[in-house]
């Protein structure tokens, strides 16, 4: 279910990205601003399971499921924010 959810995010986050960047800074902007999102998609992935690693040790597994779902509360409200204001 988790892969059938990224799959079917990834295309309406590329144009909420693709959407804010041209409304907010032209054209020619699109890929500075996709390159910056992807790093800190690719900074996420590599920190999170350093932060997430030790508490699944511990065997903490709901500190585990509330932290993702704050950081996943948090990416909802950014995306919300950002599309509201690129209209």
């Amino acid at each position: 279910m988790m892969g059938v959810g990224s799959g079917f995010s990834g295309p309406s986050r590329d144009i909420l990205v693709r959407r804010a960047a041209t409304s907010a800074f032209g054209p020619g902007a699109y890929g500075r601003v996709y390159g910056f999102v992807y790093s800190g998609v690719d900074t996420g992935l590599a920190l999170a399971p350093l932060a997430f690693g030790p508490l699944m040790d511990a065997g903490r597994y709901s500190h585990v499921l509330w932290g993702v779902a704050a950081l996943q509360t948090l990416a909802i409200a950014a995306a919300l924010a950002v599309g509201y204001r690129s209209r």
